[in-house]
């Protein structure tokens, strides 16, 4: 079995966040993945992203098992880590006291873009009207592709077919040189101007959950990652 190495970059990062020696840090990572029972790349990046540090190349960077072990321990990591944090505190049991919301830190943990966590957190950790956050989430989308491709006076589908050709070499995004990579993104980005994006500024919905509005602003945040990777074509 290869072995799996912690990155060195975050590892610098999360040393320095905490104020702490860097074999402080492996150690203490050592120390989470034995509790979370995963490998220490993973234990890592949930370590980086309780933090606040970007995880987003170092998470590509893994292999897809560990890149699971991580989406698969944060709910439990979120419990464990808030639960640790309330011992000895007298008040903990008070009726009062706040109750452990997964939802809200699974909103700290998974939103990595930064404007996109700025406009959609709120909303999201709110109890109702959770329909803004899909307005907010098309709306940061759809300009990020307008800032992209510097293009403006277009509606938002006629925008990502322009922008996102499926054809590399007629898009001023280009995604891929893979036409049919190129093309799927296409359709991802079309797909959520027209099932999403259009109905959350046309109507309000009132059935939307925060688990429907975390979900969908945690894809939205991957669809802008990979928009910050694009190749853009110089237009004239």
């Amino acid at each position: 079995m290869v072995a799996l190495h912690i990155d060195t970059i975050l590892l610098s990062k999360i040393a320095e966040k905490i104020g702490k020696k860097k074999k402080y840090v492996q150690e203490q990572i050592s120390k989470r993945a034995t509790r979370f029972s995963i490998a220490s790349p993973a234990a890592q990046i949930l370590w980086a992203k309780e933090l606040g540090i970007g995880t987003g190349v170092a998470l590509r960077s893994l292999p897809p098992h560990v890149q699971e072990q991580v989406q698969s321990a944060l709910p439990t990591t979120f419990v464990k880590e808030k639960s640790e944090r309330t011992k000895g505190n007298k008040y903990k049991n008070h009726p009062r006291a706040k109750a452990i919301d997964p939802i809200s830190l699974a909103v700290d943990y998974l939103l990595t873009d930064p404007e996109l966590k700025s406009r959609c957190s709120d909303l999201i950790k709110k109890k109702q009207h959770l329909d803004r956050a899909f307005r907010e989430a098309t709306t940061v989308l759809e300009t990020r592709i307008k800032r992209l491709s510097k293009m403006k006076g277009r509606n938002p589908e006629q925008l990502v077919n322009l922008a996102i050709n499926p054809d590399p070499a007629k898009a001023i995004l280009i995604m891929s040189s893979e036409p049919s990579e190129q093309a799927g993104f296409h359709s991802i980005c079309k797909g959520i101007v027209l099932a999403f994006r259009n109905r959350a500024h046309h109507d309000i919905d009132d059935n939307a959950t925060r688990e429907d509005a975390l979900k969908f602003c945690a894809f939205v945040d991957v669809v802008l990652s990979f928009l910050a990777k694009a190749q853009v074509r110089a237009t004239p």
